[in-house]
């Protein structure tokens, strides 16, 4: 059965790429796990898009993709107590858990071009958050916390790309 799905994989590869589909872009949408080969074209024909329509949203989201996913803990989990965070804190968590229902609705509905502009709107709040929290605070709940909400920032892209495959 693998040996079918990676000649299943490939073969969608080189068609995508042949089409002008990026091969970072193809790359991403891999590394969120995604196999059946339709799922693969629409997905990263999306990605590609939307990079397109909104490049320094995409390039700046992926950096900021990057740097969460390089310091989040995952042995933290991603369950914290929502009155202990600050006003920044606060402001990531709900757009993240706006994000998180936003997404799911949209690849439930196939329409990834919602789910990757729900992503892009994730940019402002871990910007700012990154900017006005110090993240590996001294604070061990604090640091704990902080470490929580980038596993949950990270989390909402897990189905649909890794955006941290996408070139800077």
């Amino acid at each position: 059965f693998e040996q079918v799905t990676d000649f299943f994989i490939g073969r969608t590869k080189v068609m995508l790429r042949d089409e002008g589909v990026s091969a970072d872009a193809i790359d991403a949408v891999l590394a969120a796990g995604i196999l059946e080969p339709m799922e693969l074209v629409k997905r990263a024909r999306a990605l590609d898009a939307a990079r397109e329509n909104d490049p320094e949203t995409f390039e700046d989201l992926a950096a900021a993709y990057t740097r969460a996913n390089n310091l989040r803990d995952p042995e933290a989990g991603t369950s914290y107590d929502p009155d202990s965070l600050d006003e920044v804190s606060h402001a990531l968590s709900c757009a993240i858990v706006q994000a998180q229902f936003k997404v799911a609705a949209a690849l439930e509905g196939d329409d990834y071009e919602i789910a990757l502009k729900e992503l892009a709107s994730l940019r402002a709040p871990i910007d700012l958050f990154f900017v006005k929290v110090m993240v590996k605070d001294a604070d061990p709940a604090v640091r704990r916390t902080n470490m929580q909400l980038l596993n949950r920032f990270t989390a909402v892209f897990a189905n649909v790309a890794d955006m941290g495959k996408l070139a800077k």
